[in-house]
């Protein structure tokens, strides 16, 4: 996701910017742990305690010419984990990661002065109402939609699922450094818990940021059935800073990711899910707030909700999710109301059967097949019915719709500052991808006007 706001300026130090953090457990801990690795390249906030859900630790590595404020650390480089008391507020209950665990990085013998991000986090007014006079692709549209063969220029943010594996995300996290500052990963639970079955692997959740985040927290959904229940699925809460207003208040952004129950028929498990992810981002933003409606210290610009909901629209099977009050908090810039799709809008779920095709192996050659209707109809899973199973490779049959969208990008205008506008700009279909996914991955650039005059 972009945030159009202030983005012609570094949003971070520069003097910290080698500062790296990861998370390993210590061995010989419980397994029973809630984890959630920060990894920052910048002053910013990098991971001081990590976890203790029920009883593990986990420790962070860093350069070994930095070190964490309070923290002493061990000549390779580990810095142990800060152990929270009970009832402390930098404690992990319920598999919840704290503000605690994000801290500042000391350079040598001082810290970083603050005011030199802030100046340049320093937001604009200009620049935040400059694309309302952007020229418009689609006229049948209040904002562009595509689908393209690019991810976005500027992302300012990356939510990502089933990113499972560890080592893989190791990699993946040493990649996305050279774009992003901060990135949240192998986020989960593992082990056996009271309310949960065992845990093999994490939630897959992985999240990448350009700008500063100042607290994170996790919850593992209890309701995981069959082989879902083997993963740590669950919801991942952000709250970022994005800028300073001319009067010192923050600019804050809160950002959602998750995953939902795959299984096909399992309505129930997905709607029970839908409800706690609601109640668990309330609880976030009402516990991260610092501000007094008489005396704000900081403006909410945006609150977004990414992931994979393993459900679409269209499917009759789905009307349950469909018509969630969910839906009536957050807009869906894809759809027109339950079971019924914006023309322009496709499905994001590949069938399997095609996906390593020559037709569509590449990001261009995918991007024109799914241009066409034809070409939708025979590489993308439909919805499914009774005579129909969910794999449309080759059928040339009339099929409702243009594929399950499942991946979704939602927003709301609820507790965001109320003299500010927010609109979408921009929503895309991502083919960049092509034969590494069976998801088609979605952007969407939101602005945020204040309403100002140009100074």
């Amino acid at each position: 996701m972009e945030y159009k706001g202030d983005n012609s300026g570094s949003n971070n130090s520069e003097d910290s910017r080698d500062a790296k953090a990861g998370g390993e457990l210590n061995e010989g801990e419980d397994n029973n742990t809630c984890i959630v690795r920060i990894s920052g390249e910048d002053n910013g906030h990098i991971s001081d305690t990590e976890a203790d859900a029920i009883s593990g630790q986990a420790n962070i590595s860093s350069p070994a010419e930095h070190s964490l404020e309070g923290e002493r650390e061990s000549p390779k480089g580990q810095i142990s984990n800060h152990k929270q008391k009970e009832g402390d507020s930098g404690s992990l209950d319920s598999y919840t990661a704290s503000r605690e665990s994000l801290v500042k990085v000391r350079i040598g013998d001082g810290t970083v002065d603050q005011s030199n991000i802030n100046n340049k986090l320093l937001y604009k007014a200009s620049v935040m109402k400059k694309t309302s006079v952007r020229k418009k692709k689609h006229m049948d549209e209040i904002f562009d939609h595509e689908i393209s063969a690019f991810f976005p220029a500027n992302l300012d943010f990356l939510c990502l699922q089933e990113v499972f594996d560890k080592r893989a995300a190791e990699k993946l996290k040493q990649q996305l450094h050279h774009y992003f500052e901060y990135i949240l990963y192998d986020v989960g639970v593992y082990g056996c818990h009271g309310c949960c079955s065992f845990k093999f692997v994490n939630s897959g959740l992985l999240f990448a940021s350009r700008y500063p985040v100042m607290d994170a927290a996790y919850h593992c959904y209890p309701n995981g059935k069959g082989t879902d229940s083997l993963a740590s699925k669950g919801a991942l809460f952000l709250k970022v800073q994005v800028g300073n207003t001319p009067q010192d208040q923050r600019i804050v952004g809160y950002i959602s990711c998750t995953h939902l129950q795959a299984l096909a028929g399992d309505t129930t498990v997905r709607c029970e899910q839908l409800d706690l992810l609601q109640d668990w981002l309330a609880d976030f933003r009402k516990s991260t707030s610092s501000s007094s409606t008489a005396n704000p210290e900081e403006l909410v610009a945006f609150d977004v909700i990414c992931g994979d909901l393993n459900f679409d629209n269209c499917s009759s099977e789905d009307k349950l999710e469909q018509q969630h009050s969910l839906f009536t908090r957050y807009k869906d810039p894809c759809r027109l109301g339950p079971g019924e799709e914006k023309p322009w809008a496709i499905g994001t779920l590949l069938d399997p059967e095609g996906l390593y095709e020559e037709e569509v192996c590449t990001p261009d050659n995918l991007q024109k097949v799914l241009e066409s209707e034809e070409g939708r109809k025979g590489y993308l899973v439909y919805p499914t019915s009774k005579n129909h199973s969910s794999s449309q490779k080759g059928r040339k049959a009339s099929l409702k719709g243009s594929g399950r969208r499942i991946d979704y990008m939602l927003y709301t205008e609820e507790g965001v500052y109320l003299e500010w506008k927010m609109e979408v700009e921009e929503f895309n279909f991502i083919t960049q991808l092509a034969g590494l996914t069976d998801h088609l991955p979605v952007a969407m650039r939101l602005m945020v006007s204040t309403g100002e005059e140009d100074s």
